[in-house]
């Protein structure tokens, strides 16, 4: 009966013990009753600990995929999709949601104050609005768009009831380039997502392994459009084998745009690593982004008011 009263003291049970438990020397039918109580409470606050950990656990994955951006690559002059979804929606009726951009901010060091004081307030889209796509009233509102982008953007308007709000983006140019948020409200729900769009100014297309006249041969296609594309040829080595290529066009465009197709006829090796790169080589072709570059605050904030 010794270690029965040591497992007694130990175990305290968040449940009244019976009567009979409490004389000096319990039954063997006390002390079974009052350990399986024990067990079976810790087990239950086991239980709610971890349900109460799995719902923190979920809410910091959901926070951190709202803080986080996906990323969506494009060429210029290519047609893009920004996707958007939500799952409280179930039809348009009292249904808002709309697109806006954002500038992707980039920090640098600054010395003069008043240099940082003037871009801490600058801020383009505060004259221009920021809004790119609205819909409200079972129709989309255009009236108050950015005019960057009319004629350009659109949403799939069978999609919509079923939460699907992706933004298809047309002719996609380097200012282009920023953050895109999407916000909706309805009267299940409101969400928002964010999607990064980067506008590539050269590309590396896959290469193909292929044959022509019975000759091996390496080719690529372009993707984006140029003016004046210039492609370079590599192999494992980095080796420049540009001069052993033949360039082709092979789409063109009313404003003499360009998507190409090149062949690498150097004497092939299967079992060779070649990179073929795409760039654009008239000046006037070159990309002017829309990345805002502000200089980072080192300042004490009170300086400047």
């Amino acid at each position: 009966m010794k270690t029965i009263r040591r497992v007694l003291v130990i175990a305290v049970s968040p449940s009244p013990l019976p009567e009979d438990c409490h004389t000096a020397n319990p039954s063997k039918a006390c002390c079974s009753t009052s350990l399986a109580s024990y067990l079976a409470d810790q087990r239950n606050q086991l239980a709610y600990r971890m349900a109460f950990f799995l719902v923190w656990v979920s809410l910091l994955l959901l926070l951190h995929a709202a803080a986080s951006a996906d990323e969506v690559r494009a060429h210029p002059f290519t047609d893009v999709s920004l996707d958007c979804e939500f799952s409280f929606i179930d039809s348009t009726e009292n249904l808002e949601f709309y697109w806006e951009r954002e500038d992707i901010i980039e920090e640098y060091d600054a010395e003069d104050r008043e240099f940082y004081r003037f871009f801490r307030y600058y801020d383009f889209f505060q004259v221009f609005t920021k809004v790119v796509y609205q819909f409200y009233d079972n129709e989309e509102q255009l009236e108050d768009q950015n005019a960057l982008y009319e004629g350009r953007v659109s949403v799939d308007q069978s999609e919509i009831s079923e939460g699907i709000l992706t933004l298809q983006l047309q002719n996609v140019d380097f200012s282009d380039e920023a953050l895109y948020k999407c916000r909706a409200v309805s009267p299940n729900g409101r969400g928002e997502s964010t999607v990064k769009l980067i506008v590539e100014d050269s590309e590396t297309p896959q290469v193909k392994f292929d044959k022509i006249d019975d000759e091996d041969v390496v080719t690529c296609t372009s993707k984006g459009w140029y003016l004046t594309p210039n492609v370079t040829w590599l192999d494992r080595g980095e080796r420049d084998l540009s001069n052993h290529s033949t360039v082709e066009i092979l789409e063109e465009q009313m404003n003499g745009l360009y998507r190409v197709y090149s062949v690498l006829r150097y004497p092939v090796k299967l079992n060779e690593k070649y990179v073929c790169h795409i760039t654009e080589t008239n000046e006037n072709n070159r990309p002017i982004r829309s990345i805002r570059r502000y200089p980072k605050k080192r300042f004490n904030e009170n300086n400047y008011y």
